[in-house]
């Protein structure tokens, strides 16, 4: 302002009135453009920061519906193999003269290693109710005429549904057991096609364990699941059990994104709190920009000597704007399609880590990016062992830091095995088996051993560990799905992964590759895969 004061004070010596075509002039082409410009970057700084705003409130809002649905599935699973277990059908629909008869019966019941399994992998609970007179009430099974009073059951009566999903917090009148939340999946039992008694299968969903799982899904976003009513729980804490559910008139702040989610005819909102200062937000993240424009605004005026060059240069300046916009919505869109612009910030992530000193991060993003890039660069279905192994120990490498010490590993490949091919991602498919079904569920630490050797005749393929094991009944039916794998095994769900792999291993070998499965309880696992020889060499399956 200074160097302006210094100009119009050497004007006023040469000039004893300053021409009113200049003051002009100068308001058209200085003063009139700089507003306009700061009121249109200010406009697409708030707009973008909206966008950007309401984008990460989606994402967050899909996550919550992802880890919600999730979890109901678990629950849904769990009643529909109860009610499909003709066994249990039959123990139900039984008149039972003495209850000598039911006690033995029942004993059987709860003895189901099956029913044990999918409800302590779901950390959930299961209960039936049914109006057959001859039942004894205890131990999981009850008189549908105990829960007639009670809330949860007259709203899955008045809901019409086969199933719902309820949020019930439970007034237990006893002084020992404190008031709890709770949530329910709630099914009718209506497989058995002789069955003449009415039988309700709840499932009740660990409270505590679903609020963490709600507070992982989000990270810096708040939110909350509720009703038209009631918020029943937050992704920010605040979830204590033995508290009554929120009433929402008591949330102060206001919801920034909200979307439904739909289960069995239960309708729940998913509500994503407003962040605070969003004006802040957006000043941070534009700072630079903001910057040169309180520079130019302070700084341009000076010019204004030159005006014809000030002009032309404004135009100039314009025309670069526009390139460079142009050039950045280009390289936007390349980003949008390339996988390796993931790669690339990945890199500079684990770069950053080793900077700030932090191998550890530094080494799971390594093999974070090893993965994806095994994921994304799919042009072959086949790959050298070698490669394979690569990726198996990429994974490990992440499960460990998982599981920390309850969790080592070894990999032994023979050097002659290497350079042969097998389909993609059906080793490490095994692996991440044994992680999840071996080593997750066991507390003392667990060992994984990856080999892979040649006989005369064949390749062979161990993945062994020593996790919880299963029975022989199991093993057989795992060993089943695997060698009778198709395309509509993997439509029928269930451990697909499994079936993808082994499907794959089928169609390359012509079907004569081999599985074997050899377990025990609380021992460990071993799965064989042996391909014969010609099906592995380079010439043979490439082409």
């Amino acid at each position: 302002m200074e160097a302006v004061r210094e100009f119009f004070s050497k004007k006023k010596e040469g000039s004893s009135v300053w021409p009113k075509n200049m003051v002009v002039l100068y308001l058209l082409c200085i003063i009139v453009p700089l507003i306009v410009t700061d009121l249109i970057f200010v406009g697409m700084f708030i707009s973008s920061g909206k966008s950007d705003v309401r984008h990460s409130y989606e994402i967050s809002a899909e996550n919550i519906a992802y880890q919600f649905g999730k979890i109901i599935d678990g629950a849904a699973n769990i009643s529909m193999n109860v009610t499909k277990s003709d066994e249990i059908q039959d123990f139900l629909e039984t008149n039972y003269e003495r209850n000598v008869d039911y006690y033995q019966e029942y004993t059987k019941f709860a003895n189901n290693k099956f029913l044990k399994a999918l409800c302590s992998i779901n950390n959930s609970s299961l209960e039936i109710y049914t109006d057959n007179p001859t039942i004894i009430n205890g131990g999981g099974i009850y008189s549908i005429s105990r829960i007639s009073d009670k809330e949860w059951y007259k709203q899955f009566e008045e809901s019409g549904s086969d199933s719902c999903v309820v949020f019930y917090y439970d007034r237990d009148s006893s002084p020992v057991t404190k008031p709890r939340r709770k949530l329910l999946y709630i099914s009718r039992m209506e497989h058995h096609p002789r069955g003449k008694y009415n039988k309700i299968c709840v499932i009740n969903i660990d409270y505590w364990t679903f609020s963490g799982n709600m507070q992982s899904a989000l990270a810096g976003t708040e939110g909350y699941i509720s009703d038209d009513d009631h918020a029943f729980v937050f992704t920010g804490g605040n979830n204590n059990i033995s508290d009554e559910f929120t009433d929402l008139s008591e949330i102060d702040r206001p919801v920034g994104y909200t979307r439904q989610f739909v289960y069995s005819g239960s309708v729940f909102n998913i509500n994503i709190l407003e962040e605070m200062g969003p004006g802040l937000t957006t000043i941070k993240k534009f700072w630079p920009l903001l910057l040169v424009m309180l520079i130019v605004n302070a700084l341009f005026p000076v010019f204004f000597a030159k005006l014809t060059q000030t002009v032309q240069a404004g135009r100039l300046k314009e025309q670069e704007m526009d390139i460079a916009r142009q050039q950045a919505e280009l390289l936007a869109l390349h980003s949008q399609i390339n996988p390796h612009f993931l790669f690339n910030a990945l890199e500079s992530i684990r770069m950053h880590s080793i900077l700030r000193g932090e191998d550890e991060t530094a080494e799971m993003v390594e093999k974070l990016a090893v993965i994806e890039r095994k994921n994304a660069d799919w042009n072959e279905d086949h790959i050298t062992i070698e490669s394979e192994m690569d990726f198996v120990d990429a994974y490990l490498r992440l499960q460990q830091y998982r599981f920390g010490d309850r969790l080592s590993y070894e990999i032994d490949v023979e050097d002659s095995c290497k350079r042969m091919l097998i389909p993609r991602l059906t080793i490490v498919t095994f692996v991440e088996n044994a992680c999840v079904h071996g080593i997750e569920g066991k507390s003392s630490p667990g060992w994984i051993f990856v080999r892979v050797y040649k006989t005369p005749q064949d390749l062979v393929i161990e993945i062994e560990d020593t996790g919880e094991g299963i029975g022989d009944e199991d093993a057989a039916n795992l060993r089943k799905k695997m060698e009778e794998a198709s395309i509509d095994e993997l439509k029928a769900g269930g451990r697909i992964g499994i079936v993808n792999a082994c499907l794959r291993l089928k169609i390359a070998t012509e079907g004569n590759v081999r599985f074997m499965i050899e377990s025990e309880k609380g021992i460990g696992t071993t799965v064989t895969v042996t391909i014969p020889r010609e099906y592995v060499n380079e010439k043979s399956i490439a082409r």
